[in-house]
């Protein structure tokens, strides 16, 4: 089925809805994530952010540190990050945390009072069944010093569904395919995001929402970002035999 997506800017977490799904063999219940009154799937437009870990092309993650060894259970993967673009902050993907953040908390409230079907766990508080959820947005620190230094979304589909073969399409600024596009770490993407399924269980009773994506824009290159022109540490220093840089000569250029 075509997915409709929704720019971010027009989507209202307020419109979301939950309900239990089928039982599963563990006794536990599937989550339903839905949105609107025709239960339509939730899938929007995210805003443009700069991607530090893309695999949206050939294999995905297969054969990578941390991806499969079994090709057929290859992912496509993508990470969104609250980085700067350029030297500018990314006020849209603050905005757009906001949006996520509201997701989960509806998550939340719905786990929270549905804790026996979906967990099989009992009189839990609302920050007991909190410490349970995988939230959408997290935080990446610094390894040495544990500070935050920004938030990213994960984003990853399978590449082999049941009977094809998946690709992501990859587009310039302007939405038209690249029949070679590639996206490398550091440019700035925006993405055709959804709901892929609410799980439960996973490291026992861990649940979450797992997005998934279908087309990657390359809004700008990282090769193509303003870059920076002085680096105001060096400006203090001074040498007795410091000296302009000089270009290397090439062999068209002879020595005077």
């Amino acid at each position: 089925m075509k997915k409709n997506f929704v720019p971010w800017t027009a989507f209202d977490p307020n419109h979301l809805q939950f309900s239990l799904g089928h039982q599963q063999q563990n006794g536990k219940h599937h989550v339903n994530m839905y949105i609107g009154p025709h239960a339509s799937e939730v899938a929007l437009v995210t805003p443009a952010a700069v991607t530090f870990w893309p695999r949206v092309t050939g294999d995905g993650n297969f054969g990578t540190m941390w991806g499969p060894a079994d090709v057929k259970q290859a992912k496509f993967t993508l990470d969104l990050t609250g980085s700067p673009i350029g030297d500018a902050p990314n006020t849209q993907f603050e905005q757009f945390e906001a949006i996520m953040n509201a997701i989960d908390e509806r998550l939340l409230s719905f786990v929270h009072d549905n804790q026996w079907k979906v967990l099989k766990r009992n009189n839990l508080s609302r920050d007991e069944v909190r410490v349970l959820q995988i939230r959408s947005v997290k935080d990446r620190t610094d390894k040495c010093t544990g500070r935050v230094l920004y938030h990213n979304l994960m984003l990853s589909i399978s590449k082999f569904a049941k009977n094809f073969e998946r690709k992501i399409n990859v587009c310039d600024h302007t939405g038209k395919v690249l029949p070679n596009g590639t996206v490398a770490p550091g440019d700035v993407v925006a993405v055709t995001m959804f709901a892929n399924q609410v799980y439960t269980g996973v490291g026992g009773d861990k649940f979450g929402i797992q997005w998934g994506f279908q087309d990657v824009q390359v809004v700008c290159q990282r090769a193509c970002l303003p870059q920076a022109q002085d680096v105001t540490a060096f400006g203090t220093a001074q040498y007795d035999f410091a000296h302009a840089y000089v270009e290397a000569l090439t062999e068209e250029e002879p020595v005077l």
